[in-house]
């Protein structure tokens, strides 16, 4: 499990929540399906930085309809349709 993988054990550690020395933070087997294996580390990297990005994008794009739903009252769906409507206007 992830905890038994990142944290060592509270009853043999000197402290409570110690990471284990062994351990780099948010690794938690990137490749489960192991689509990477006899890839160099390079290419590896590239991919894992291509993920991080598109994860961050989409929480910016999140946080975007959220505030509009917040500012305007209507959901993302309410929204399509109104931004629609208002594109046939302007093309009659």
């Amino acid at each position: 499990s992830r905890v038994q993988r990142a944290w060592q054990n509270p009853f043999e550690a000197d402290k409570l929540f110690l990471l284990k020395n062994d351990f780099t933070p948010g690794d938690y087997g990137w490749d489960p399906l192991g689509l990477s294996a006899g890839k160099d580390v390079e290419w590896l990297n590239d991919k894992k930085l291509k993920e991080l990005n598109n994860g961050r994008l989409a929480m910016v794009v999140i946080s975007g309809l959220v505030t509009q739903e917040l500012v305007n009252g209507l959901n993302i769906a309410a929204n399509i349709e109104s931004i629609q409507a208002v594109e046939e206007v302007a093309a009659l």
